[in-house]
């Protein structure tokens, strides 16, 4: 049974506690993926990304591919993602994931709030889900949400930068265990995740919050559901 200490093994491999090595399938030692990072977000528009957001009558509203200029909330400028934070909603991948490393690089204008969404099961706002917290007070602090479980998530060290800079921010993965590495300090971690495969995904939530360079490195989807399907449940 894998325990923390070879959890933060598989942080120092992923890149985030020190330069990269081999990344093999924690599943399968002898079973090699890509080593390098699969870009999410082009800086032109939103490609494969779903926005889910509240609609009205409080049910959610999905907007994909030629839709998403039916919405506001989210919009692409100067190369970078950026939300209103009105009203409340996400943008997600299009394809689920398990094991994995995440990366975000994510700056507020003001003082702010937000989320990455790890392990989104059916679209809802909220949805059940673990979140990593982006919440400038509590910038990597990890926890469940609508039902979701999860041991641990408190926070050891606070790294976070002020409001107007680039904080950047990464989740680590792995059979239920949940990590975050925030400007390069690990920063919280968390285990027995349930659920621990899903969407991954980014929240509006009230304020203005501009998003860069999103990307995931040594992911390894169950199921690719572009554009309308549900993730699986285990």
């Amino acid at each position: 049974m894998r325990t923390f200490p070879a959890f933060l093994a598989l942080l120092s491999l992923a890149g985030g506690l020190c330069p990269a090595q081999r990344i093999g399938d924690v599943r399968d030692p002898d079973v090699r993926h890509d080593e390098g990072w699969t870009s999410l977000f082009n800086g032109k528009d939103f490609g494969r990304l779903v926005i889910v957001l509240k609609g009205e009558d409080g049910k959610p509203r999905r907007f994909f591919d030629e839709t998403a200029s039916k919405q506001s909330t989210f919009y692409v400028e100067g190369g970078l993602l950026k939300t209103t934070g009105t009203p409340n909603g996400y943008i997600r991948t299009s394809d689920v994931y398990d094991n994995y490393v995440f990366h975000v690089e994510v700056r507020f204008p003001s003082a702010g709030n937000s989320g990455v969404l790890a392990h989104i099961q059916q679209d809802q706002v909220w949805p059940r889900a673990i979140e990593c917290q982006l919440y400038q007070a509590h910038m990597g602090r990890i926890f469940p949400i609508q039902g979701a479980y999860l041991d641990g998530g408190e926070m050891i060290h606070a790294a976070d930068k002020p409001p107007g800079e680039w904080n950047t921010y990464q989740v680590y993965a792995e059979e239920g265990r949940i990590a975050t590495v925030l400007n390069g300090v690990l920063v919280s971690m968390g285990s027995h995740a349930n659920p621990w495969i899903g969407y991954i995904g980014l929240q509006s939530e009230g304020v203005p919050a501009e998003f860069r360079n999103l990307k995931v490195r040594r992911h390894s989807p169950s199921h690719h559901l572009w554009p309308k399907g549900e993730p699986g449940k285990r």
